[in-house]
């Protein structure tokens, strides 16, 4: 679990002009397949949770001494917006989750489908032999290799 929450004080002084808006609290949690993002504001609460290969670009941004993570959560600032190593270590945890999990998502869903492909062509050829139709030359020219 990451505290990304802004300084009480940065708070204190935007509040006014966001009508309280912004959220005084960020936490990010890292669970095994997906990221949670919780806000909370004067408003309530908001979670949000996305899988981490759908987290689309994760990368740390400048503008003039501010420092802040990106990615499809949003703009992520925590502290005044000057804690450039905790955004470096979120950015390089996030990017690294992506990787190992997104990729083995991938896979799992690549292996679902040659499941599924194995299993129609098995139907198709139970298909072909009950009707006495006979199997395409390609597919007896790959079952002789």
């Amino acid at each position: 679990e990451i505290d990304a929450s802004i300084d009480l004080c940065c708070w204190l002084i935007l509040c006014p002009c966001t009508f309280g808006a912004i959220p005084y609290k960020t936490t990010i949690k890292l669970d095994g397949e997906e990221v949670t993002k919780i806000d909370v504001n004067l408003c309530g609460k908001a979670e949000s949770k996305r899988p981490y290969g759908e987290l689309g670009s994760v990368a740390k941004s400048n503008c003039c001494c501010c420092v802040s993570v990106h990615s499809s959560f949003g703009e992520i600032s925590p502290g005044c917006g000057c804690q450039e190593e905790k955004c470096t270590d979120l950015v390089e945890e996030l990017k690294a989750r992506q990787r190992t999990r997104g990729d083995t998502a991938q896979i799992q869903r690549v292996e679902q489908t040659l499941e599924r492909l194995d299993h129609i062509e098995a139907k198709v050829d139970l298909l072909l032999n009950h009707m006495n139709i006979p199997q395409p030359a390609t597919a007896q020219k790959m079952e002789g290799r």
